[in-house]
C-alpha cells in the first residue's frame, strides 16, 4: 500500500477492517512444553470496525469507542485488551516509521460494529483499521505487505484482518503462520455473536479432559481435507456444510450447555450446518444464499430471542474509506 499526500484534503482519515470467523478448527495434542497446536480455516466477513483518526498538536494518544448508533461506549465497558492492542498498534507503526513521539499525537474514534469478547476477530479488526488509517494520516510510503509485517508485531489477529480473504492459520508454540487460500465465490452465513467468560486456555483444558476420557489421540500433523479448501474456494455451501468442523465445540457445549439448544435451533430453522466458532461462544450457520441467510437469521432471532445477523465472506482486508 502506498499513500501519497494530498494537501487539499482535510486531515481526518477513516479505515475499516473486517471481522473474521473460523469455518474449521483442528486442535492437536499438547507438546512436551504444554503448548497445544491449533489449525484454523478462517475467512474475513462483511462486518467491520471503523477507525477515524485526527492529528493532535501534542504527543497524546486518545482513544474512544462508539456503538453502531454513534453513542460513546464508557471505558468501564471496554475490555482492557481492546485498548491495549490499539495503543500498541500506534506505538509499533510510529517506531517502524521512526516518527518522533512529540509530534505523533492523535485522536482515535472506533465505531464498534463487531461486539466485544465474541471471538469474531473484533480486537484485531479495530487495531487493523487504526494501522491502515494511521499510515494514511502520516503519509507513510509503505507497501501493504510491509504493513502486514508491522501488524504481525502487534498481533497475528491484526495481520489477519489486514490480509482479509480466506486464510489457514497455524499456531505453534513459537509462531503463527498465515497462509492465504485463493477463493472465487462468496459464502452466505449467519453469525450469532455471543460473549462468555471462558478463556481459550480454559476451553483447551476442558477439551483435553474430554479426549482423555474418550481415549482419543489427535493426529500428529494437523491438515485440512483438500475437498474443504476447494469447497470454500468455489463457494459450495453444501460441501462446506458437510466438511466443516470445530474440535473445540464439544468442550464449549459442556461448559455452556445452552449452546446445544442454539445449535439445534439453527438446524431447525433451515441452516445447512451449524457450529461454534473456534475457541469462542459465537455461532456460525451456513446458508444457501444471502436471502436464505437473512430468513434464517430472522427466524432464529424470533425463536431464541438472541441476535443473529446475515453476513457473507470472504471479503477483502482492511482498507481506507
Amino acid at each position: 500500500m502506498s499513500v501519497q499526500p494530498d494537501p487539499d484534503t482535510h486531515q481526518t482519515v477513516s479505515a475499516q477492517a473486517p471481522a473474521t470467523v473460523a469455518v474449521a478448527t483442528k486442535v492437536g495434542q499438547p507438546t512436551e512444553h504444554g503448548h497445544t497446536p491449533v489449525l484454523q480455516l478462517n475467512m474475513a466477513i462483511s462486518r467491520y470496525d471503523i477507525a477515524t483518526i485526527e492529528p493532535r498538536d501534542d504527543k497524546e494518544i486518545l482513544v474512544s469507542y462508539e456503538d453502531v448508533t454513534g453513542t460513546v461506549i464508557g471505558y468501564d465497558d471496554i475490555p482492557e485488551e481492546d485498548l491495549v492492542i490499539v495503543f500498541k498498534a500506534v506505538d509499533v507503526l510510529r517506531d517502524y516509521l521512526i516518527r518522533p513521539k512529540d509530534t505523533s499525537g492523535v485522536d482515535i474514534t472506533i465505531q464498534k460494529n463487531i461486539p466485544f469478547d465474541t471471538h469474531l476477530g473484533g480486537r484485531g479488526a479495530s487495531a487493523a483499521a487504526v494501522l491502515v488509517a494511521l499510515a494514511a494520516l502520516w503519509e507513510a510510503n509503505i507497501s501493504r505487505d510491509d504493513l502486514i509485517r508491522v501488524a504481525h508485531r502487534v498481533d497475528s489477529s491484526v495481520a489477519e484482518s489486514i490480509t482479509g480473504g480466506a486464510l489457514m492459520i497455524r499456531a505453534s508454540s513459537t509462531e503463527v503462520i498465515l497462509t492465504q487460500v485463493l477463493t472465487h465465490h462468496e459464502l452466505a452465513i449467519v453469525i450469532v455473536p455471543a460473549a462468555a467468560d471462558i478463556r481459550p486456555a480454559e476451553l483447551t483444558q476442558t477439551l483435553h479432559k474430554l479426549r482423555q476420557a474418550q481415549h482419543y489421540d489427535a493426529p500428529e500433523g494437523l491438515e485440512f481435507d483438500a475437498a474443504l479448501l476447494d469447497a470454500l474456494a468455489q463457494g459450495d455451501a453444501e460441501q462446506v456444510a458437510l466438511l466443516m468442523h470445530n474440535d473445540f465445540q464439544p468442550a464449549l457445549v459442556q461448559e455452556l450447555p445452552e449452546h446445544n439448544d442454539w445449535l439445534t435451533a439453527g438446524m431447525s430453522e433451515g441452516a445447512l450446518a451449524v457450529q461454534t466458532i473456534g475457541a469462542g461462544p459465537s455461532l456460525l450457520f451456513v446458508a444457501r444464499d444471502m436471502q436464505d441467510a437473512t430468513e434464517i437469521a430472522e427466524r432464529f432471532e424470533e425463536r431464541m430471542e438472541i441476535a443473529a445477523v446475515a453476513e457473507y465472506g470472504p471479503v477483502a482486508g482492511a482498507h481506507l474509506l
